[in-house]
């Protein structure tokens, strides 16, 4: 079969290596479709801080089983799915709590097991979400980071009330905006540098955008709702110094901010203000499998047409001219798909503007 393997930062390459087979309690998944994640390419370019090469990416996707190992009686050959990527021991503390997303021995396929940007790719049968025939298998890979964002809010318990500020409109904020907005949040303000970013989160149901890099916040804040300490809530989705100092003093009293974001490196921030302010500092690991169960429930209801965010679709067969294109323009990328098996390949397609307005 083909693999996609990452060498190196800035190596990758589409490999021939035999197919795997599914053990006991696992399958096997003929992929169809593969997301490019952020960390994907932080990985690519050397930035990330848990994910490093060599590595097989590929942890957002969705095809079809192709054959079932021993044991699994649940689940059947051709059914369409998506995967929670995520691999847990099943025995320490957090995941006898029922919290695995944070097992000690945490592993994660596209990771530290073998990644989906390949032909096949075998997971553990419960890792398995079945996709309904409304769902596309672009829409499944989706459940991923879609499930992200319904984590995150889930843990920030947002609600109607709620002043929601959203560091960052790449794919991780935008799927924080649709679980927000589907919590029945209304006063959603995302920030990011790329004005076509912020176009299309403004299409998406945001109340107000951002441009950081020419409007601060405080003076946003001031003009808009009179005040400088203006919001619930933050939820930071990208991973900078920058977003965690801009986005904490503007916090009110007794505020949350819950980071999203995975930082490559320490940061400086005003903790100070935790102090003062009693301001909640929460993380968000990943998902748990309700949180794509509710992904799920949100794209069958049109609650998260999360299709809009695709920037451009490329077949295996150009993985690396994907990764490329991303690192040169990565202001145009929002989420890059992969289509995998032969009669999902397509000629490179960007969509435009026009695209992103459609229904």
């Amino acid at each position: 079969m083909r693999r996609t393997h990452l060498l190196e930062p800035r190596k990758v390459v589409l490999e021939e290596v035999p197919d795997p087979s599914p053990g006991p309690g696992e399958v096997r998944l003929a992929v169809e479709t593969c997301g490019v994640c952020g960390s994907d390419i932080h990985a690519y370019l050397g930035h990330h801080p848990f994910m490093v090469p060599p590595l097989q990416p590929g942890h957002e996707f969705a095809g079809k089983i192709d054959e079932v190992g021993e044991g699994v009686t649940d689940w059947q050959v051709g059914q369409r799915v998506a995967t929670e990527p995520s691999l847990n021991c099943q025995k320490c503390p957090p995941c006898l709590d029922g919290r695995y997303h944070i097992c000690s021995e945490l592993r994660v396929i596209g990771a530290a097991a073998p990644g989906a940007m390949a032909d096949y790719v075998v997971v553990p049968s419960r890792k398995l979400i079945a996709l309904p025939d409304e769902l596309s298998f672009e829409q499944g890979a989706f459940l991923e980071p879609l499930a992200v964002g319904v984590h995150a809010i889930a843990r920030t318990e947002v609600g109607p009330d709620t002043r929601l500020l959203i560091l960052g409109s790449g794919t991780i904020g935008l799927m924080t905006l649709f679980a927000a907005l589907a919590k029945g949040v209304r006063e959603i303000t995302v920030t990011d540098l790329v004005e076509d970013k912020l176009t299309l989160a403004r299409k998406l149901g945001a109340r107000h955008t951002v441009n950081a890099s020419k409007t601060q916040l405080g003076e946003f804040c001031l003009t808009t709702y009179g005040e400088e300490m203006a919001f619930d809530a933050a939820a930071e989705c990208v991973g900078t110094e920058s977003t965690v100092r801009d986005g904490l003093p503007i916090l009110r009293r007794g505020g949350k901010m819950i980071i999203v974001g995975v930082f490559p490196n320490d940061v400086s921030a005003p903790i100070g203000l935790l102090q003062d302010r009693e301001i909640d500092l929460l993380g968000s690991l990943m998902y748990q499998i309700r949180d794509f169960k509710t992904a799920r429930d949100l794209m069958a209801s049109g609650l998260a047409p999360v299709e809009r965010l695709i920037s451009a679709r490329y077949p295996l067969t150009e993985i690396v001219e994907a990764f490329q294109k991303i690192e040169s323009q990565p202001e145009t990328n929002t989420k890059t798909m992969i289509h995998v098996r032969p009669q999902c390949e397509q000629p490179t397609v960007s969509l435009d503007d026009s695209t992103n307005d459609e229904a």
